[in-house]
């Protein structure tokens, strides 16, 4: 029986026994939270209800440790829908391989603060994770972890990390002073291949053709390749009146319109159907939370199935933005990542992290 089969059978014997069926399989969320409710929410019915996944498996224990997860980025297995890897601030790197339902944490990776994480389109047991200035790399489904690439400079860090799709030795990450470096050696040698004047918010491969990726900037606009990184254009004086957008949160290329584009900035959302050479900015009738929006997702399936969070609220439309529904966090958290289900656009997962009490 393979290992990661092993540890799925453990972890959801141990939840029925120390937690009960109802608990750890989806009985509807409490009706007001009573204690550490942050991680995982995850939900089955578009948003309807919410069961925040709070199973822990730390050896032989199971506890709720995971409502207590800050989580800062969210990927989900391109092979296995039910393996889901989320970076936190306070547990290192915790992954789930039964749809959230479990946690445990990658002990072998000595670090705490993760930034982002991306796992190998074609190689399940590869994954890679930033903190701070490394990136860290696993070809044994975690058991062990090297560095792969240390920035000197201990006060820049790895804000993003993407893999191509295409040809998985080929990867992308970008800096908080700007830097796009590649690799096409699958992380055994890296060099830049863009110096933009602002930090990397955002990185992202095209679903469609790996050669397009986009870059998004605190600041600098996008940037934008066709051809894998040789040659750059920028995406800044196209926004027009949405100056915010230059500042980017987070750029989504829609994975069943390779032209649309999306960039998440702070006083909304801008779209473009020509891959950034226009854009408008779409009408959000609803408020998150201080305003700020800080993070989306499409649906891979369904272009028109978006749901984006923030500091208290999860907004869905099911139209493409013509029209939207919002909805309280379930938690007491802020909501700082979601992902849409690659096969079920039904089920939603939701990151959040503890507020700071002011």
């Amino acid at each position: 029986m393979h290992f990661k089969s092993i540890l799925r059978l453990s972890a959801v014997t141990l939840g029925l026994s120390l937690f009960g069926a109802g608990c750890l399989f989806g009985a509807p969320a409490a009706t007001g939270p009573t204690g550490p409710d942050t991680g995982l929410w995850k939900s089955s019915d578009h948003g309807q209800t919410w069961v925040n996944k709070k199973a822990y498996v730390d050896g032989p224990r199971l506890t709720a440790a995971a409502a207590e997860f800050a989580v800062q980025s969210m990927a989900i297995d391109p092979q296995d829908r039910m393996a889901v890897y989320m970076g936190t601030s306070n547990y290192g790197l915790v992954y789930s391989l039964d749809g959230g339902d479990s946690w445990q944490r990658f002990k072998s990776l000595d670090a705490t603060n993760i930034k982002t994480v991306a796992v190998d389109n074609k190689n399940k047991c590869t994954v890679y994770a930033t903190s701070q200035n490394k990136i860290y790399k696993t070809t044994t489904c975690g058991r062990d972890w090297q560095v792969v690439f240390f920035d000197p400079r201990t006060d820049k860090f790895f804000t993003q990390i993407a893999i191509d799709w295409f040809n998985p030795t080929v990867l992308y990450s970008g800096t908080s002073d700007g830097d796009i470096f590649k690799s096409t050696d699958a992380g055994v040698k890296w060099q830049v291949v863009k110096r933009a004047n602002a930090p990397i918010n955002s990185l992202v491969v095209s679903t469609v053709d790996s050669r397009m990726v986009i870059a998004g900037t605190d600041g600098d606009g996008l940037w934008k390749t066709l051809d894998g990184g040789i040659t750059w254009l920028q995406v800044k004086k196209e926004f027009g009146d949405i100056a915010e957008a230059r500042r980017t949160i987070q750029v989504v290329i829609d994975p069943t319109n390779n032209n649309r584009i999306y960039v998440v900035h702070k006083s909304g959302i801008a779209k473009s159907d020509d891959q950034g050479s226009t854009w408008t900015a779409m009408t959000l009738l609803t408020d998150v939370g201080e305003g700020k929006i800080t993070r989306m997702s499409v649906d891979p399936n369904n272009g028109k199935n978006i749901v984006y969070t923030g500091p208290t609220a999860v907004v869905f439309s099911v139209d493409g933005g013509q029209s939207w529904e919002t909805k309280r966090l379930p938690s007491t958290g802020a909501g700082t990542a979601v992902n849409v289900d690659s096969k079920d656009g039904n089920v939603i997962y939701l990151g959040t992290t503890p507020v700071k009490k002011k």
